[in-house]
């Protein structure tokens, strides 16, 4: 697809990736970590988004935490937007939308997640490219669902209407298109294997497509607080005292994802079939399914040496890590903190951060 003046890439970068302590920290997030290779995720994020659009029409939402990690990780990029507070991707999206506008009326919005593996890139450009030509016919909201390979209950589900598919006319547009009928919270095992059967569950992606306008007047609708907040902001954006007016505005926005905020309340919701390998990288346990195991099925990221070690995840980056006897692991050494955990539990690497958080005397390991 060839690059078109209207189509603007929004990076939401603000997230800590907390099931990745202690490598994920708050200086540096999940997102700025190099897990699959040479290049942080987030650089990942926007080497794939550049067939698309070119450096200046890409934002990067992230917070004022974290800005000059991704700043570091992303000197190319010009339009990195620091929120000055943490309101989730409702508030995200919606700045992200009203800066568009105002540079572009006609402007499409592709939201992409700055930390997921993402492989098949052709393919995944080829159910971006089906996603923008949705939102310009119909000025719907458009998801990209992927077709579950496995019984996953650490994803979302969309639940599409598989009567028929949306026509969209354009060259070597082949993906299909449905109307979402639903949004499913992350099932027990039992539920996801059914969803898996069924074969009428995409898993959410979370990467989203829509004109700024069509989200704006979603906002409006079903968040109306947050879209008055927004009118507010819109005669400072690109003049001194943005920032100033963002900080004054911010606090009082919701604390709620674009999905709970809007999505679901919407009915004009379409999801497009991404033929790509994906994976949001939700824990260290996620990395099995990506990295090379070693002859005892363990992955091994760092300075290692053990004996009768199984199923185990062992990262150091630097120092030697040297175990005996043990399976199931999740090991992990970051500068000054260890964690030893259960991979049956690596999911709850968020409530022990959140825990120590609660403890000031923790607060300086976070």
């Amino acid at each position: 697809m060839k690059r078109n003046k209207n189509i603007y890439a929004v990076i939401i970068a603000g997230g800590r990736g907390k099931r990745f302590w202690p490598k994920s920290r708050s200086k540096t997030p999940k997102q700025t970590l190099k897990l699959m290779g040479r290049r942080s995720l987030i650089q990942e994020t926007v080497g794939r988004i550049k067939p698309l659009v070119s450096n200046d029409r890409i934002y990067v939402i992230t917070n004022k935490e974290q800005l000059n990690s991704v700043k570091g990780e992303l000197p190319f990029i010009t339009n990195i937007i620091a929120e000055p507070i943490a309101k989730n991707t409702a508030a995200a999206c919606g700045l992200a939308a009203m800066i568009i506008k105002k540079r572009d009326p006609l402007g499409i919005m592709v939201v992409l997640p700055s930390d997921h593996l993402i492989r098949k890139k052709e393919q995944f450009i080829e159910a971006l490219a089906t996603g923008i030509e949705v939102a310009k016919a119909s000025n719907a909201l458009v998801t990209i669902g992927v077709k579950p390979t496995f019984p996953a209950t650490g994803y979302g589900y969309l639940r599409i209407d598989t009567s028929g598919q949306f026509k969209i006319k354009g060259p070597g547009l082949k993906t299909r298109v449905h109307r979402v009928k639903g949004f499913v919270e992350k099932p027990n095992f039992q539920t996801a294997i059914r969803f898996l059967k069924e074969r009428r569950y995409y898993w959410n992606s979370g990467i989203f497509i829509w004109r700024a306008s069509s989200i704006l007047e979603s906002i409006k609708e079903h968040l109306p607080r947050l879209y008055l907040g927004l009118q507010l902001i819109s005669p400072s954006i690109g003049h001194f005292g943005f920032y100033n007016k963002l900080k004054d505005i911010y606090r009082h926005f919701e604390e709620i994802s674009i999905d709970y905020g809007v999505l679901e309340k919407e009915k004009r919701i379409f999801a497009v079939e991404g033929k790509f390998c994906w994976d949001d990288l939700g824990s260290w346990n996620s990395l099995a399914r990506h990295l090379k195991l070693d002859a005892d099925g363990n992955i091994i990221i760092g300075s290692y040496k053990g004996i009768d070690t199984k199923d185990s995840v062992v990262v150091s980056e630097k120092g030697l890590i040297a175990t005996i006897g043990i399976s199931d692991i999740v090991i992990v050494r970051e500068g000054d903190c260890v964690l030893v955990c259960s991979r049956r539990r690596a999911q709850d690497v968020k409530t022990l951060v959140n825990l120590l958080k609660s403890e000031r005397e923790f607060e300086r390991y976070l």
